[in-house]
């Protein structure tokens, strides 16, 4: 892990003191709960540690692992207490989603009172897509003029009663960019709202800790729209742990992704004869074995789904919480109503 040079440190530090002070009034203790239970270290004298991305910062199946890993680390830093410099300066190509996840954590580490700050990309396309992303819409940085005019969005709500006056405008310009027309498509707001449900209903050890970020990405050459959708909750495989469910199933499978695989679709009554609800699942499903959407991933726990590509893996490095990705193109059925 790099180390920072003293007088840089002691500039980040002096500049995060102040909007400590304007953003929390805490009591004397040396630790608070963070919403996963887990005992969070809060440092009187608060020091900044640096991560440095790597290269490839995607979450196709083949780097998946080395970001995932990047991921954790931020969060162990977080939950030990140490405020965060994001060195992004190596990141040569970047995807929606990895920005999206990110984005996710740090989110959840700020409401822990965890600060960041870091480096752009050196290089100029990781750069152009990291600051068209929605990211700095969030986040305290400069975009640059070229950039700055940008339909991709990144929501984020920890309110389900909140999203449809936010999510019905951004779908619309979805089915725009694809499709041509400003329209409803009650599938893909069907899919999402059940994303949501799960991670207001499921994902959290309680109502206030709920966070959820959905990024859209708009590709007008293309006509495609690119979606990622994730909460930082307690992912599916350890709700269904917790709720006692996987206990009575595990011995009809091989391993969690098999379960989870099965969960979507729809197969664990047929294949076990239990009683079951598919919490969404098959809904999320459904609108890709309709066409509705194309490169459906998912990654929980220690679960990584591919359905396009038929990958169907347990991964070493856990991620808690739930991560959805997928695209709307012109090889997907037309779904909308104007």
């Amino acid at each position: 892990m790099k180390k920072l040079k003293y007088k840089r440190n002691k500039f980040l530090i002096n500049r995060c003191k102040k909007q400590l002070r304007k953003r929390t009034r805490r009591k004397k203790k040396n630790y608070q709960i963070s919403q996963s239970g887990k005992k969070l270290e809060l440092r009187k004298k608060p020091e900044f540690r640096a991560i440095e991305a790597p290269v490839n910062l995607t979450l196709k199946f083949e780097h998946s692992e080395i970001v995932l890993q990047f991921i954790k680390k931020i969060k162990q830093l977080g939950e030990r207490g140490y405020f965060i410099d994001l060195r992004l300066e190596k990141v040569e190509i970047i995807a929606e989603g990895a920005i999206a996840m990110l984005l996710s954590v740090i989110s959840d580490l700020e409401r822990q009172r965890i600060f960041f700050t870091g480096e752009k990309p050196k290089n100029e396309n990781a750069k152009d897509i990291l600051e068209r992303s929605g990211l700095f819409e969030h986040m305290n940085g400069s975009v640059s003029k070229n950039n700055k005019i940008s339909k991709n969005k990144i929501l984020k709500t920890g309110n389900i009663n909140t999203h449809q006056k936010e999510l019905v405008p951004e779908i619309h310009n979805a089915m725009e960019t694809i499709w041509g027309v400003n329209a409803r498509c009650p599938d893909l707001y069907s899919g999402i709202g059940e994303m949501m449900r799960n991670s207001c209903d499921h994902a959290f050890t309680t109502k206030k800790a709920t966070l959820w970020h959905l990024g859209i990405s708009h590709f007008d050459d293309t006509n495609c729209c690119k979606f990622s959708f994730l909460d930082n909750g307690e992912g599916i495989i350890k709700t269904y742990t917790k709720k006692g469910f996987l206990s009575k199933i595990a011995s009809y499978f091989k391993d969690n992704a098999e379960i989870l695989d099965t969960a979507f679709k729809d197969g664990i009554r047929s294949k076990t004869g239990l009683s079951w609800r598919g919490k969404g699942l098959p809904t999320i499903f459904e609108m890709y074995t309709d066409n509705v959407i194309t490169n459906l991933i998912v990654i929980t726990n220690d679960v990584y789904l591919d359905f396009d590509r038929k990958i169907s893996k347990t991964i070493p490095t856990s991620f808690s919480g739930t991560y959805y990705f997928w695209k709307i193109d012109k090889t997907c059925e037309p779904s909308f109503f104007e």
